[in-house]
């Protein structure tokens, strides 16, 4: 064969060819590899980050138990060290989760709010405890004092403060999420101060206090175990669909955590008629 001047060998042609072939399919497995590699890499951190998010919302499950928090609150002392492990806990699942993702945030916001009504369940006890154990009622105040130094959680006193007004029938204050812990706890005492009647009433609302936290609990609990099962079976459907050859990898996390909250609703409905 010609070419212009120069004269090449069919032979010749073909060789080349099948070089060019062989490092054009050099090339695209080597790309190939490097994603496949890529893909197992991150599907095997989703399969360990998954197990660990499970493991973390089984402690979070067994440290809200009202069984279990009944039992733990029995004496009415202040329990540091159960308060230290759920602040560990919801800290460990705060750091799996993505502070961008709706869901996510989501999922945050219910933890949160469980930690703080776990905590005010346990606090309420210890404080009711505290002005039980007053001898005399001069005694009464300073043990409430007392009380009130050593919580550390917003909502319970802020459930003092609304039970103070609703008892002197004035109206409830709505600047008290402006306030921080400290000017909390002095608005409590400024309220409550050297009225035995008023810190009597907590004890004796104290039942009912508790008996409304536990239902808080157990609802949050119902919320929690939704967002955790949409968001784990979200991310084997993310991990199932970016293992798939383009243009089919794309995935719409809106589209299918919408789909899974309208499944899983429909699921608890068909459930609860079988009760």
């Amino acid at each position: 064969m010609r070419i212009g001047e120069l004269e090449i060998a069919i032979i010749d042609i073909i060789t080349f060819t099948g070089i060019l072939i062989t490092l054009l399919t050099g090339v695209l497995n080597l790309f190939q590899n490097k994603k496949t590699l890529y893909i197992n890499n991150i599907t095997r951190f989703r399969v360990i980050w998954i197990t660990t998010l499970r493991a973390h919302i089984a402690s979070l499950k067994e440290l809200s138990n009202i069984t279990n928090l009944y039992i733990r609150t029995k004496d009415g002392s202040n329990k540091v060290e159960y308060r230290r492990e759920l602040d560990k806990i919801v800290s460990l699942i705060k750091m799996h989760l993505n502070f961008t993702g709706k869901l996510d945030i989501e999922l945050i916001s219910k933890v949160e709010e469980l930690k703080a009504t776990l905590n005010s369940y346990l606090l309420i006890y210890y404080c009711k405890n505290a002005i039980k154990s007053a001898e005399r009622n001069e005694d009464i105040t300073t043990k409430f004092y007392e009380a009130i130094d050593v919580i550390s959680e917003k909502k319970i006193l802020k459930e003092f403060l609304a039970m103070a007004n609703s008892y002197k029938n004035v109206e409830h204050k709505n600047n008290t999420h402006l306030l921080n812990l400290l000017e909390l706890k002095n608005e409590v005492k400024s309220v409550y101060r050297d009225d035995l009647q008023l810190i009597n009433n907590i004890v004796e609302k104290s039942d009912y206090i508790v008996s409304n936290y536990e239902n808080e609990i157990e609802s949050l609990n119902r919320d929690i175990d939704e967002l955790v099962q949409i968001c784990l079976k979200a991310e084997w459907i993310r991990c199932k669909v970016e293992t798939r050859i383009w243009p089919y990898n794309k995935y719409n996390e809106e589209r299918v955590i919408t789909k899974l909250k309208d499944e899983y609703k429909n699921i608890s409905h068909k459930m609860q008629t079988y009760k």
